[in-house]
């Protein structure tokens, strides 16, 4: 099932930054006179975060809420545990923070709800990681879902964005969590998968196959996992969810959204227009939608 939300104008762009046009033109250049040297130098870009630690996205507590540590991979998240009621999880994507939840947040908490929002490592007011304060992996934001979720226990529902989609469900059920037990909001949902990070690493840098060829396995070695092993494709998912996604979502494509809403059973999709990969975020129709959802209606 299908819903589309009010437009927002159509100048408003996505924020994911593209790489100058002077990289984009050594990229294709390099295609063809040097695709081994392009795609290690990618793989080193692939898994840079977008900001240091003097200029990454953050978050503050809330009023009200409790702020908490837990170790993780040898350093420390951080987060808020904020209200009372139903368990929340609002899970944060590549190079982003708890701060990209405010306005959810707080329409969650008002609601009737508790809402836990948690910084991976190398993210928002969180430790540096194993890889320090500017690189990570997917797998560190996994890891990430699993200490909250030994600390806190069997959420009523999350919310995600981007990689957070990806990382929540594959940390819930890592941690064992009955996925038909959980109410899933996925927003601008990265897919994983060979698939998803070509599209995504290919919206910042332009590439082709012959770099892309050798860089899959590069990436692959580095980050100790097969990219198709971390994807939601393919992922047996029969829980309740809604996949919110821009259909001018340029890092993540809107077809990726779509073809999870298709696959999962109880899945809605929500197409959205005008707001790109992040200001789906802060958008209010988007809100009242999710909120609804995690009330059941």
């Amino acid at each position: 099932m299908a819903s589309t939300a009010p437009t927002a104008p159509a100048k408003k762009k996505s924020t994911t930054v593209r790489a100058p046009w002077y990289v984009r033109s050594g990229f294709t250049a390099a295609e063809h006179l040097a695709p081994g040297r392009a795609a290690k130098l990618l793989c080193e870009l692939w898994f840079r975060l977008p900001a240091g630690p003097e200029k990454r996205l953050r978050g503050e507590a809330p009023a009200g809420s409790h702020v908490f540590e837990l170790e993780c991979l040898g350093s420390k998240l951080w987060g808020y545990d904020w209200g009372d009621g139903p368990l929340v999880y609002v899970v944060h994507g590549w190079g982003g923070s708890t701060g990209d939840f405010r306005f959810l947040a707080a329409n969650l908490v008002a609601s009737g709800f508790r809402v836990v929002a948690f910084d991976a490592p190398s993210h928002g007011n969180a430790g540096p990681g194993p890889w320090g304060d500017r690189h990570a992996n997917g797998l560190h934001l996994v890891e990430a879902m699993n200490a909250v979720v030994e600390k806190f226990g069997t959420p009523h529902a999350v919310v995600g964005h981007s990689m957070g989609c990806l990382s929540a469900v594959h940390g819930l059920l890592q941690s064992g969590v009955e996925l038909d037990r959980v109410r899933l909001a996925m927003l601008a949902p990265f897919v994983g998968g060979v698939e998803g990070f070509r599209d995504t690493i290919g919206a910042i840098v332009p590439f082709g196959p012959r770099t892309f060829e050798r860089l899959v396995p590069l990436g692959e070695a580095k980050a100790g996992v097969k990219l198709d092993d971390f994807s939601l494709r393919g992922v047996a998912v029969d829980a309740p969810a809604v996949i919110v996604h821009d259909q001018g979502d340029r890092p993540n494509p809107f077809r990726h959204g779509k073809a999870l809403a298709e696959a999962w059973p109880n899945a809605e999709l929500m197409a959205t227009t005008g707001l790109g990969h992040r200001k789906i975020l802060v958008n209010p129709a988007v809100s009242a939608r999710v909120t609804a959802f995690v009330k059941g209606s």
